[in-house]
């Protein structure tokens, strides 16, 4: 759970790490099962919802697999963790339901850079303003992520003024010439991230492997206003549906899920399950729609300045 200093500070920064949420057995679990996604993608055995980049040589090298909840029941379960879906409600401040899932691996010595950019619909240069509603990445990490083996990289505080020119800056500028500062993490953590914050990742040259799995939680209106027809939400839409009848039937199959691997469902907690999705009613917790109130109470300026990056070697 986050205090109320916490949750400004993840406003104002666009990112936050909740550590230790995943322990004991249900991590060792989440780690076996990705172990075997690894497998299966290096060795391509199925041929299908892994994700291939060439790395410098020209070699296709594995990098990401999609469709988790279809792999293991306990990638569904992780999902609706009690404790992650408390921090995400309390950062988000409106109802909302788990989206999108999908696996990020970097693999011994693979050095595929992740390059700068904002998640969709944030990398579009018309994509001129952010969406009131906070939208969020949970990331679950499953091994160690530092800055030799490719952790992610973030320049805090430019996530409330819809797209970023990170098109007129060169790499090497990003990390070390415009504020950038590692997020550095360990097997459990969480990470909570802005889709709008500007984010990129090193190549993993080292031995070790560094593996993410991340969930991609919607509100309703934030689904409509920044998605609306994109193929990716049309095929979400097909698979397990979207603020209906059988995306609430899906998050009711993994907290079955949760139950039956034996980690405990929603009981006891502040948290509530509806047509709307999942809703924390504790406290402290976001205010309906603030980052339209955080957007509201800032200069042209300071706007035109964070859409341009004119902060060089200064805090935003």
């Amino acid at each position: 759970m986050f205090t109320q200093e916490q949750i400004d500070q993840f406003h104002r920064d666009g990112i936050i790490v909740a550590r230790g949420v995943f322990q004991g057995k249900e991590l060792a679990a989440l780690r076996a099962a990705a172990d075997r996604v690894v497998e299966e993608g290096i060795a391509d055995t199925a041929q299908t919802d892994h994700r291939y980049r060439a790395n410098a040589d020209g070699i296709p090298t594995y990098f990401r697999s999609e469709r988790m909840w279809d792999r293991d029941p306990i990638f569904q379960a992780v999902t609706v963790n009690p404790t992650l879906l408390s921090c995400f409600g309390q950062l988000i401040g409106h109802p909302f339901m788990p989206a999108v899932d999908s696996f990020v691996c970097k693999i011994p010595e693979g050095d595929l850079p992740i390059h700068w950019h904002q998640d969709p619909p944030y990398g579009d240069p018309a994509w001129t303003v952010t969406h009131p509603v906070p939208n969020i990445d949970a990331d679950i990490y499953l091994d160690n992520s530092t800055v030799e083996n490719g952790c992610v990289w973030v320049i805090p505080g430019h996530h409330l003024v819809g797209h970023v020119e990170l098109e007129n800056y060169s790499e090497d500028a990003l990390f070390d010439e415009l504020g950038a500062v590692p997020v550095e993490m360990e097997p459990g953590d969480v990470s909570f991230h802005c889709i709008s914050a500007p984010h990129g990742s090193a190549g993993n040259r080292t031995g070790d492997l560094r593996r993410t799995f991340y969930i991609h939680y919607l509100n309703a209106e934030t689904q409509f206003q920044c998605y609306g027809q994109k193929d990716r939400i049309q095929k979400l839409k097909d698979r397990m549906g979207l603020f209906d009848a059988r995306a609430l039937a899906a998050v009711r199959k993994m907290i079955a899920a949760r139950e039956q691997l034996g980690y405990g469902g929603l009981e006891g907690t502040s948290l509530r399950l509806n047509e709307e999705g999942f809703e924390f009613t504790g406290e402290p917790r976001t205010p309906p729609r603030h980052w339209g109130t955080l957007i509201a109470a800032m200069s042209e300026d300071e706007i035109r300045r964070k859409k341009s990056l004119t902060y060089l070697n200064q805090t935003a």
